[in-house]
């Protein structure tokens, strides 16, 4: 090796890529095809965010047959980041078949498995072939953990971080990772902790600050709290943020507008439930529907949405300014975010203007925080409620009774309530342990106590770790409540999950949190659903489904009322029977399945955004472009 290419390497190696990039290509002139110099080019161009570059020189170097076993990892990861999954995959092999024993290499493999291809086996074996070469490989550990969450075994997850802390690495994905686990065995405090250690880590991680901010939700009951800590938050998002749209809007009065939706979920996923049967109803002479897909996974709703479709685009792998000339090339009108701060949202990209009216739908139920972002869609009847004015961003866009729902299964057939069988009442939350705390459990334990002989079924997401099991029956027993009384079951597939409806009398909301389509699912089982209303949106998800089918005897204003209300169910085994019979019926006669009228009322709403951002300023709104 030549000393210019000995000291590229060297510079690569410390981090000064421009240095690097300038030595390797007075190598290349003098010998275009030397292949450690094109491979190490290629790394180069790939720490530089040039990825299409990298690709030729990584691609060439590994071509040339005087290939080093662990080039192949690095073009893989350049085939990856292409979105070239089958071709990433096969170089990764190579790799190992060719000897390759880089560190590197296991790595990648066990992520790629994990994130890509979904075989968490594989992703294992490789995760633990790096500890075995470095115990020390704490990155291995950490993707351990990842593949455990993805999984529900967040016992092993907790295991695999602690043991991280236990050896003095810290990271932000350690405690992101640890919240999620912590979240979902019900430890909601501690998880808040992690997730809160891991923007001191780094302050400007925008992961874990919306991790911060989604686990907000599954802690308190306070709009303004939760507000608050959203608002800090984004702060800094709001310093870069372009406050106005920046090019001509077509003011026309009656022209068709552009409606692009960004999202993440267009798929198998519960937003699919309030989304879909908007979009079956949508006016297509006032409106065409364009849609900035963010995932890879395809299954039959994204078949039906992309059939639904004006234009379909695949963004996941855009940048924001990408994607930003994506939308305006497709002159979007209006563009709604789907997301809020969940996994696989583009929040950032909203900052960059890229149409004229930008809003906010679904998600999460509260504010986005951002300034970039005009509207947001809101139930009226949540808004003085939960004090929505001075808990949010954006203007609001009342809508009329919100509240809606369309599932996409047939139901099984209803059943008599199994207390008519069993001779004891058996309460019941289809809610996993993350919106499931040890203060809700002790209102169950004091409900249990006071009707003696009752039982509660739960649903478990770590059911397979014996440990986990013992963790909730010791909670219960901390409240003198018999193991024998607490049914537990894991999550199950879909058809399962419907019929152990049947096993249940009461379905029991969770708090702070509400259920939502679980309680949907609860309600057209023809359970009686009984919830406590709150002060936050999320803690009035259920109150406004009861409000909708006129049950709002269901409604409890505290916990003593919601004992109360449970208690007055359970003691009437006709009206349970009669609840069975007719509850399914309700919902389905309700405002909640006028599909047509919600679409009215939406439509309606964004008109309203749209006049009162362009109906006065037509003049205005043409001289805005820069």
């Amino acid at each position: 090796m030549s000393n210019t290419l000995q000291n590229a390497e060297k510079k690569l190696r410390q981090g000064k890529l421009g240095d690097a990039h300038k030595l390797l290509t007075r190598v290349l002139k003098k010998a275009p095809k030397n292949p450690h110099a094109l491979y190490l080019l290629g790394e180069t161009l790939l720490l530089q965010g040039r990825l299409d570059e990298a690709l030729i020189n990584l691609r060439q170097a590994v071509s040339s047959g005087h290939a080093q076993p662990c080039w192949y990892v690095m073009c893989g990861v350049a085939l990856e980041r292409k979105g070239l999954y089958t071709d990433a995959e096969k170089s990764y092999k190579l790799a190992e078949m060719s000897g390759c024993t880089d560190e590197r290499m296991y790595y990648m493999l066990g992520k790629f498995y994990t994130n890509v291809s979904h075989d968490f086996a594989k992703a294992e074996i490789y995760y633990a072939n790096l500890i075995n070469i470095n115990p020390q490989a704490f990155a291995a550990y950490v993707g351990l953990s990842r593949l455990y969450i993805l999984q529900d075994r967040y016992e092993e997850a907790i295991q695999a971080l602690d043991h991280c802390l236990t050896q003095g690495y810290e990271s932000v994905e350690v405690y992101i990772n640890l919240g999620h686990a912590l979240s979902h065995q019900g430890r909601q405090d501690d998880a808040l902790t992690c997730m809160k250690k891991a923007m001191e880590i780094d302050p400007g991680n925008l992961i874990a600050k919306q991790n911060y901010i989604v686990q907000l939700l599954y802690t308190y009951d306070d709009q303004s709290t939760i507000y608050s800590e959203v608002k800090t938050i984004t702060r800094p998002l709001n310093k870069r943020t372009k406050k106005q749209y920046r090019g001509a809007v077509d003011v026309q009065p009656g022209r068709k507008l552009k409606i692009g939706f960004v999202s993440a979920d267009l798929r198998q996923h519960a937003i699919a439930f309030y989304f879909k049967p908007i979009l079956d109803c949508f006016d297509s002479d006032r409106f065409s529907l364009h849609f900035y897909y963010n995932n890879t996974v395809y299954d039959e709703i994204t078949d039906a949405l992309k059939a639904r479709a004006d234009s379909w685009c695949e963004c996941m792998l855009l940048s924001d300014e990408q994607l930003e000339r994506e939308i305006r090339a497709d002159k979007i009108d209006i563009l709604i975010d789907l997301s809020n701060h969940t996994v696989g949202n583009r929040l950032t990209l909203f900052n960059l203007r890229p149409a004229p009216m930008q809003v906010s739908w679904l998600g999460l139920p509260i504010s986005t925080g951002l300034e970039s972002i005009d509207f947001s869609l809101k139930d009226s009847s949540l808004i003085e409620t939960c004090k929505l004015r001075e808990n949010a961003s954006e203007q609001l866009l009342p809508i009329e009774n919100l509240t809606l729902y369309k599932p996409l299964f047939e139901f099984p057939a209803l059943v008599e309530p199994p207390c008519v069988k069993n001779g004891h009442v058996t309460f019941g939350s289809f809610n996993g342990l993350r919106k499931i705390d040890i203060s809700i459990m002790e209102i169950w334990a004091r409900l249990l106590h006071d009707l003696p002989g009752s039982k509660i079924r739960l649903v478990i997401d770590d059911y397979q770790n014996e440990l986990m099991r013992d963790h909730i029956h010791d909670i219960f027993a901390k409240f003198n409540v018999d193991k024998s009384s607490v049914i537990l079951h894991p999550r199950l597939p879909l058809d399962d999950y419907l019929l152990s409806h049947n096993e249940v009398d009461i379905a029991l909301d969770p708090y702070p949190y509400h259920g939502q389509t679980t309680s949907f699912n609860s309600l057209l089982m023809g359970l009686p659903l009984v919830s406590r209303a709150g002060k936050s949106v999320a803690s009035n998800l259920s109150t406004r489904i009861l409000s909708a089918i006129d049950r709002r005897q269901w409604i409890a204003k505290d916990f003593d009322s919601y004992i109360e209300i449970a208690l007055s169910l359970a003691r009437d085994k006709e009206r349970l029977v009669s609840i069975r019979r007719t509850l399914r019926k309700e919902v389905e006669n309700s405002s909640i399945m006028d599909y047509e009228r919600h679409a009215e009322n939406i439509e309606a709403a964004l008109m309203k955004g749209w006049q009162l951002l362009y109906g006065a300023n037509s003049k205005e709104a043409n001289n805005q472009g820069s």
